[in-house]
């Protein structure tokens, strides 16, 4: 090796001296005379010589001449190369990136800060040299370029930390903007402009907004940082009409974001523009992808948690309409900030403190308490208790110093400082809150910067730790090797964040001792003195029940009647009533200590304990709505709906139904609520002299999916499709197009009172593409001729729901005749086409690579579905008849019957299908959500006991058990399906 290079660090020095030979031909004298010199100062020299020898390889004839002229370029190469794989792939495979980097044009280069107009104008520019590109192609590459200038700057001590997050921010916002704007103009000519009527009758154009909150909305986005986001738009009303025809406000908007998420998620070729979470929406993952802005202000104000108003801290407008996101922002700022003491607020971090320390210990892959140590972000004393501290103090003092809710303040070093400036922090904790900050950040930063990815834990081999340390900036000194020295800092900062964290925090609520919820034992709970105080002084025979009611010896029980008992208080008549029942509160702490869900449930609606001491008093059938108008008929399905759930939830949880008469029950309220949802939008549709009986028109809606098999479960959407009689004309079929748009707004409009189901339409022949209601013709001809294996399975769950059900049975009897005749001449290609979709869904989804999954992945639910799909295709008893094929254990019945199952085969997929389902039921029992993967320790250790009582036995544990059907399922579809197909 040259002897210029012998005192650099090379962790494969041979290796290293391949590489300079190959590069001391291809570099200029005056280059390779300082490479030593550069190659010194990188924290990561056998990279940076790597990527060099490859990029010097493949580079044109203009790279190396634009080299030789500005040696600096080699410079900005090596630090690229030093501290990003991936930025440092995007080089080699596009080389005149070099040439752009270094450019110093009129505002560009490295010395400035880039605004959203320098970057929309940059993209302008950029777009237009990329014309016959797709867009999402289009917005990756123009991230990856910019994302190449970012890194530079911050890397090169050129920029700070505050202004690398706000350049990435301001991209993310251009792209975004970019994405809605491209997708706006498809929509509009398919369907012309959205349109609302004001209050004097005029007509102005509806507009939607993109909010973000998150990193983003605080201006505060990593390299690696997934996007929240939420769309909002302003009224609902009609479309204009365009090539395709006209739709409702509310579906042109979803189909709008729809349309920006798959740009903007898509992989390609340069990879995915970002990774999205949409789940804090109003009603979260249950929510409308777009939202009208009514119903959002509604769920705000009356519906939505504590830590939901929290996180509209850092909400803004990203994209869209500024008008509407300004209207939101300011409608909501006063549920944010309150004057008075919010005790919620407070409530809210430690709970989401406590919930992210959990995760952290269950984390796959960790080790004792090393991710409790070494994660940058989510460790007590991170990135994320910083941001909470903020955050909460902010709520808790921004209501009375409006400093502190002003604009720009959704930045956590700008919260800091005015926190600061007004008193709520002393310089002492200022000082070691914003340089903790700051450094985790950095850290965090060189993390994800390595390989694109959003790490956040820091590396175990001491290499890869030494690494890291330099690229932060951190040398060897004194003997110490960086690795050594990056976690003393860090473990410095952890310990001095921590307390400060306990001591703010905390002692909000540690003002004079609380004394005990029970006459014996200690009062751990910091919030718990307040209410019981107020218990004591207002209600003392409320206080002495909830003191012995045996749930407040549980820790989720006593949380749960906190929470509940902090809602009732707000209700001085309900408080009176439970003064004279007791016996109420015993059951309600039962529930309460088995199901979060029911504690999210009472809490947002107190009064209805009265259903929990008594379910059966909901038995009764649902009061008819014939009389009411669209909206008091709207009001009075959702909360009788609410209420018969929470009756079923009530015997589900304590054990007196079995899961699948829960469903059959859920099931059943499902259908008399979207019939009565239809006879009201049929009303308001319709005139009395149109108006027959809807049982006789020609319409009918089609129920797919677990509403169709009579599965419904707690969380579950509702699966819709419509059809109508091919006779009508296109005067008709108009009308009830509007009818399909009005039912679907009723019944999935977020009102004060909820929303009855999410409605998803899109089981439809052609998707979002096809018209949402068709013609039976035109139905039964698509699975004649075109529709795909999957789509024929997924309408073997069909039955009708609404309207003309027998129209609706007999379209669904036609078409599965047609599914057996078309799939039974070829079993082999069917089996082809179902394996390829299957192989497609494992591959595209990260489900499909989770451990512990029991859904999507291999052996995984959706393979019993396949399995009883191609069966019932190739040698069943077709058709069903109007009340669908039943449940899965009913189809596998039926299958065994016919002799299309043999015993032991049958025996197997009923064995694996009862623990699938009952494990996401007792899952979303508990927790209001569907499970997708198997449950981690503390959310097992709650559904055990539900799992007992339903008689599920395993030999060891869930993780045993589910496996192990995942393999016998697996086995049965490789024989079944996949077998067959690779014959």
């Amino acid at each position: 090796m040259d002897a210029a290079f012998t005192s650099i660090a090379f962790a494969e020095p041979a290796t290293a001296e391949t590489t300079l030979s190959l590069l001391e031909r291809r570099l200029p004298g005056h280059l390779w005379a300082a490479l030593p010199a550069l190659l010194g100062q990188l924290p990561d020299p056998d990279a940076a010589l790597n990527y060099l020898e490859r990029y010097l390889r493949e580079a044109p004839s203009r790279v190396a001449v634009h080299l030789e002229k500005n040696p600096a370029a080699l410079h900005y190469l090596l630090v690229i190369f030093s501290h990003s794989r991936f930025l440092s792939e995007s080089l080699v495979q596009q080389p005149d990136l070099l040439l752009w980097l270094h450019r110093r044009g009129p505002g560009e280069g490295l010395d400035r800060i880039k605004s959203r107009e320098d970057l929309l104008e940059e993209f302008a520019r950029f777009n237009a040299t990329l014309f016959d590109s797709p867009p999402p192609v289009v917005l990756a590459r123009f991230k990856r370029r910019e994302y190449l200038r970012v890194t530079l700057r911050d890397v090169l001590g050129l920029a700070t930390l505050a202004e690398t997050t706000l350049e990435l921010s301001n991209l993310a916002d251009v792209l975004i903007e970019r994405a809605l704007r491209t997708c706006e103009q498809k929509l509009e000519n398919s369907y012309g402009t959205p349109q609302q009527t004001d209050s004097a009758g005029r007509v102005h154009t509806a507009r939607m907004t993109i909010l973000s909150l998150g990193k983003l909305g605080g201006q505060e986005l990593n390299y690696s940082s997934d996007i929240d986001l939420m769309f909002l738009f302003d009224r609902d009303g009609q479309t204009a009409g365009g090539t395709v025809g006209t739709v409702s406000n509310a579906e042109y908007f979803v189909r709008l974001a729809q349309s920006v998420l798959k740009t903007i998620t898509d992989v390609t070729p340069e990879g995915s523009v970002f990774r999205v979470d949409l789940r804090l929406r109003p009603e979260g993952q249950q929510g409308d992808l777009a939202v009208g802005l009514p119903a959002a202000l509604e769920y705000y104000r009356h519906r939505a948690r504590e830590w939901e108003l929290q996180m509209l801290i850092r909400a803004r407008v990203s994209a869209g309409d500024a008008g509407v996101g300004r209207e939101f922002l300011r409608a909501v700022q006063p549920l944010i900030y309150r004057r008075e003491f919010n005790l919620a607020a407070a409530e809210a971090v430690l709970n989401a403190r406590q919930e992210i320390t959990r995760e952290l210990k269950r984390a796959p892959g960790q080790k004792g308490d090393h991710a409790l140590a070494w994660n940058v972000k989510l460790s007590p004393g991170g990135i994320r208790d910083i941001e909470f501290l903020s955050q909460c103090l902010q709520r808790l003092y921004g209501g009375a110093e409006t400093w502190l809710a002003a604009r720009g303040a959704g930045s956590t070093l700008v919260t800091l400082q005015r926190l600061h400036d007004k008193g709520f922090l002393s310089g002492r904790d200022f000082f070691r809150l914003a340089s903790a900050y700051q450094f985790l950040r950095r850290v965090e930063h060189r993390l994800q910067l390595r390989d694109g990815l959003q790490r956040h834990t820091l590396p175990e081999p001491p290499d890869a730790l030494g690494r890291l340390a330099r690229r932060c900036g951190i040398e060897p000194a004194a003997g110490r090797p960086a690795g050594e020295q990056i976690l003393q800092r860090i473990q410095q900062h952890f310990t001095e964040v921590r307390e400060i964290y306990d001591r703010i925090l905390l002692s909000q609520f540690r003002g004079a001792p609380a004394p005990p919820i029970a006459e014996t034992g200690e009062d751990t709970d910091a919030l718990a003195g307040p209410l019981v105080r107020r218990l004591r002084s207002d209600y003392p025979a409320v206080a002495r029940t909830v003191a012995d009611c045996p749930a407040a010896g549980d820790p989720y029980g006593r949380r749960g009647l906190f929470q509940f008992l902090t809602s009732a208080l707000l209700d001085p008549a309900l408080m009176n009533t439970l003064e004279g029942h007791p016996d109420w509160f015993a059951r309600a702490g039962d529930l309460f200590s088995k199901s979060d869900l029911a504690v999210e449930i009472l809490c947002r609606n107190p009064e209805a304990i009265s259903i929990v001491a008594n379910p059966d008093c909901m038995a009764a059938a649902p009061a008819s709505t014939t009389s009411l108008s669209l909206a008091e008929g709207m009001t009075a399905l959702r909360v009788g709906l609410r209420r018969k759930q929470l009756a079923i939830l009530v015997d589900a949880l304590l054990g007196r139904v079995q899961p699948f008469d829960t469903f059959a029950a859920l099931t059943r309220i499902a259908d008399e609520v979207l019939t009565a949802a239809m006879q009201l939008a049929y009303t308001d549709c319709f005139s009395a002299r149109q108006r027959g009986a809807l049982e006789a028109a020609p319409f009918a809606a089609i129920a797919l999916g677990r509403l169709g098999t009579g599965e419904l479960d707690i969380g579950s959407d509702a699966d819709i499709i419509f059809v109508m009689d091919e006779t009508l004309d296109v005067e008709e079929t108009v009308k009830w197009r509007r009818l399909v748009e009005r039912f679907v707004q009723v019944v999935s409009s977020h009102t004060r009172e909820g929303i009855l189901f999410p409605v998803d339409t899109r089981l439809r022949p052609r998707g979002l593409e096809g018209e949402i209601v068709q013609s039976v013709a035109y139905v039964q001809e698509y699975f004649r001729k075109e529709a795909e294996a999957w789509e024929a399975a997924t309408f073997l769950k069909a039955r009708p729901v609404a309207g003309n059900r027998d129209l609706g049975g007999r379209a669904i009897a036609q078409i599965q005749i047609i599914l057996a005749e078309r799939f039974r001449r070829d079993p082999r290609a069917l089996a082809q086409q179902l394996a390829h979709t299957r192989a497609r869904l494992e591959k595209e989804t990260s489900e499909g690579r989770a451990r512990g999954g029991f859904k999507k992945t291999a052996g995984g639910f959706y393979d019993i579905e396949y399995i009883l799909g191609y069966v019932t295709l190739t040698r069943g008893t077709l058709p069903f008849g109007v009340e669908g094929p039943g449940h899965v254990l009913r189809q596998i019945a039926a299958l065994e019957l016919a002799g299309a199952l043999d015993a032991v085969r049958a025996q197997s997929l009923r064995a694996s299908a009862l623990l699938y389902r009952l494990l996401d039921h007792a899952v979303r029992l508990v927790t209001g959500r569907a499970a997708q993967q198997l449950p981690e320790p503390a959310l097992a250790h709650r559904i055990a006991p539900l799992l007992a009582e339903w008689r599920v036995v395993v030999d060891k544990d869930l993780t045993v058990a589910v496996e192990t059907a995942q393999r016998d399922v697996r086995a049965l579809y490789d024989e079944v399906i996949a077998g067959p197909a690779a014959s």
